[in-house]
C-alpha cells in the first residue's frame, strides 16, 4: 500500500476515535447533571431491567436479540451481572410501551448500551443523533471482529448490497460461486425478517411489497415499509446465524 494512502486512512482513523471520545466525553458531563443512582432489580432481556422502584427501563440506541432467537441470553447475561447492585442512569423519553427510555452506567460511568454494542452482544438501534458516530463505529468494529454475536460466516465478503428506500428494494450480488440460501435470513436494524427460500442466488432483487418470486426477483410480502428513511442497517445472516454480510446508511 502507498505510504502516502496509509497516512491518510491512520489519520482518519485517529480522527474518528478522537472524535468519539470527544463526543462520549461531552455525553458524560451532560448526563452528570441528571444522573440517577438506582438498584437494578431485575434484568427482564438484554435491552430492558426493572429498577428497585418498579420502573421498567427500555436501554436507549440498542435492540438485543429476541427471546428465544440464537445469541439472545448473551445481552442478558451481561446485564445480570449488574442484578441486585447498584448502577446510574439518565432518563431521556419514554417508549411507545410506556417503558423509560435510559442510558445506564456502571457505578465507574462505563457506558453500558455502548458496551452492549462494542462487546457484539446487542446491535445499534434508533440511535439518538447526537450519538451517531459512536454506536454506528462500535457496530462495525465488533462485526469486523467477530464480537460476541457477530461470528463471521464462510461466505463473508463474498456480497454486496444497495438500498433503495423511496422504492424499498435491495439489490444482492453474490461474488463467490453460486450459494444456497435456504435457511438464510436478512433483516433490518429492529425485528424485521426475511427468511429465503431454497434458490441460488447470484443476483437478486428483494422487494419489500407484494409480488411473486421469479429467478430475478423475491417479494417480502410487507403490509408495511422495511427501511427508515433517515437511517438504516441491512444484516445479512447464513443458516448457522453467522453474519455473512452487513450494510448501514445515514450514520
Amino acid at each position: 500500500m502507498d505510504k502516502k494512502y496509509s497516512l491518510v486512512i491512520a489519520l482518519l482513523i485517529t480522527g474518528i476515535i478522537f472524535l468519539d471520545i470527544f463526543f462520549f466525553n461531552n455525553f458524560i458531563k451532560r448526563d452528570n447533571k441528571a444522573i440517577e443512582k438506582v438498584v437494578l432489580s431485575r434484568v427482564i432481556d438484554g435491552d430492558t431491567i426493572v429498577l428497585g422502584d418498579n420502573r421498567t427501563i427500555r436501554l436507549l440506541n440498542i435492540n438485543s436479540p429476541e427471546k428465544g432467537t440464537h445469541n439472545a441470553e448473551l445481552s442478558k447475561d451481561f446485564l445480570k451481572k449488574f442484578e441486585n447492585q447498584s448502577i446510574k442512569l439518565v432518563i431521556t423519553g419514554i417508549d411507545k410501551y410506556s417503558r423509560n427510555l435510559a442510558r445506564i452506567y456502571s457505578l465507574d460511568l462505563t457506558y453500558l448500551n455502548l458496551e452492549l454494542v462494542k462487546k457484539g452482544l446487542a446491535s445499534k438501534f434508533l440511535v439518538d443523533k447526537n450519538e451517531l458516530s459512536i454506536f454506528s463505529n462500535a457496530e462495525l468494529n465488533a462485526i469486523k471482529n467477530s464480537q460476541g454475536m457477530w461470528n463471521k460466516s464462510e461466505y463473508f465478503n463474498c456480497f454486496e448490497s444497495s438500498i433503495n428506500k423511496e422504492k424499498e428494494l435491495v439489490a444482492i450480488k453474490n461474488h463467490c460461486s453460486t450459494i444456497s440460501f435456504n435457511g438464510w435470513y436478512l433483516k433490518d436494524e429492529s425485528r424485521k425478517i426475511y427468511l429465503f427460500n431454497n434458490i441460488y442466488l447470484g443476483s437478486i432483487i428483494l422487494h419489500s411489497n407484494v409480488g411473486e418470486d421469479n429467478e430475478t426477483d423475491v417479494f417480502w410480502n410487507s403490509k408495511q415499509d422495511i427501511w427508515n428513511n433517515d437511517r438504516d442497517s441491512l444484516y445479512l445472516f447464513d443458516e448457522k446465524d453467522k453474519i455473512v454480510h452487513y450494510q448501514s446508511y445515514g450514520y
